[in-house]
């Protein structure tokens, strides 16, 4: 049986991107003479992928994986709120009766954590919405999710509990969870990913979460391009070898025209 030529498309200089290029075999898409099946798209949004469908008009008619991925974070939660997925309370003005050290800053668009900082005022921000802070967290949660695959990668993300955020210019750091169905947080956690993705349209991403100390789960975002270090490239190296030995008929369930 064929192998499904697939190419990926992808922001530049990209780390991960170039992971999956490298030691996955998958080309990246470069126009008409690059002929392609299935585009995966890792990562490119709103003005970048215009800009790329411009320079590559050919890429409009081929099905693409995560073609629509440039939600902003409080879309997103919007979005998966109506799912009945519990996420924090989310809002774009904070009002008079709202005591602002409750609540944290973040960007529509971000990632890494940059932009997330306690509210300095109420009202409204610019491209910033408020979301509130869960305070009594325990760790943090990261599924590794890609639809086509039979499981999912589970990491734990600790850090300093005087940090609001915990990415690794804070100290954050990743650990693995081993059999992660065999806990009842990390099996809610796997299928409220499955819920995220498909009710975004996306085939994979790696979806965030906090766990409170009362193993309450809430959801945070979802990462259409994360960044690796060594303790995650193998798990999309995995993933999308995986992609690229599947018949086209099955590829095509999980794209987007």
């Amino acid at each position: 049986m064929a192998k499904t030529n697939i190419r990926i498309i992808g922001k530049k200089g990209s780390k991960t991107c170039g992971i999956i290029v490298k030691e996955a075999n998958i080309k990246r898409y470069t126009g008409k003479k690059n002929k392609a099946d299935v585009l995966v798209n890792f990562g490119l949004t709103g003005k970048k992928m215009e800009a790329f469908l411009k320079r590559f008009p050919s890429a409009r008619r081929i099905p693409t994986i995560n073609k629509y991925c440039g939600y902003s974070k409080l879309n997103v939660i919007n979005k998966v709120k109506v799912k009945d997925v519990r996420v924090p309370d989310s809002k774009l003005t904070l009002s008079g009766k709202d005591n602002k050290k409750e609540w944290i800053e973040k960007k529509f668009n971000s990632m890494g954590g940059k932009g997330i900082r306690l509210a300095r005022k109420k009202g409204r921000m610019v491209k910033k919405y408020y979301q509130k802070f869960i305070s009594n967290r325990y760790y943090e949660l990261r599924i590794h999710m890609f639809l086509w695959m039979d499981d999912c990668k589970v990491q734990k993300r600790l850090g300093d509990p005087k940090e609001i955020t915990w990415n690794y210019k804070t100290g954050g750091h990743f650990v693995t969870v081993h059999n992660p169905t065999s806990y009842q947080i990390f099996k809610e956690a796997i299928n409220t990913s499955k819920v995220v993705l498909e009710t975004l349209g996306m085939a994979f991403g790696a979806v965030d979460f906090i766990v409170d100390k009362e193993y309450n789960l809430y959801f945070l975002e979802v990462n259409s391009a994360p960044g690796v270090s060594g303790l995650s490239d193998h798990i999309y190296i995995e993933a999308f070898k995986r992609l690229k030995d599947l018949p086209l008929k099955e590829v095509l369930r999980y794209t987007r025209r």
